[in-house]
């Protein structure tokens, strides 16, 4: 297993993959993340996004924004957006390696606290995985839309 930054030639696999994991989809209105929205976040120069290889398929990606705008001089937040492994691909080990190799970006660029939003629906797989890294639960929201 490989892992590298995703670059604009790996969008297709990874916008796919994305597609195909329903816990992204926080709106009823579309689809987890529109198709320039998803492009801008791989080429976004305040972005970590990592993927993993394995024998040149793409088996998982990560992708955290370090431009937290409401942040202070002193303090530099992060939001982990997405992390997802192929599901014939879970429990080897490559969300791990995801995380760990995204928060070395993310520290190595000045980031000192990391936030993300988990999924409650499925099994919680996400929200244990995230505790695991020492996230800790914080208040509950519902996400609300509109589309106009």
């Amino acid at each position: 297993m490989e892992i590298r930054k995703a670059t604009a030639k790996d969008f297709d696999a990874l916008y796919t993959l994305g597609l195909e994991t329903p816990e992204f989809k926080v709106s009823s209105n579309g689809v987890f993340m529109e198709r320039d929205e998803f492009l801008s976040a791989i080429e976004n120069p305040y972005g970590t996004f990592l993927l993993s290889e394995d024998d040149g398929e793409i088996t998982g990606f990560v992708y955290a924004n370090r431009k937290d705008v409401e942040c202070g001089p002193k303090t530099k937040w992060a939001c982990v957006v997405y992390i997802v492994v192929r599901p014939e691909y879970r429990k080897r080990g490559i969300a791990q390696a995801l995380m760990d190799a995204c928060l070395v970006d993310l520290k190595e660029n000045g980031v000192n606290h990391v936030y993300c939003w988990a999924s409650s629906e499925g099994d919680g797989g996400i929200i244990r995985f995230m505790e695991n890294n020492g996230f800790q639960e914080g208040h509950a929201y519902v996400w609300m839309d509109k589309e106009m």
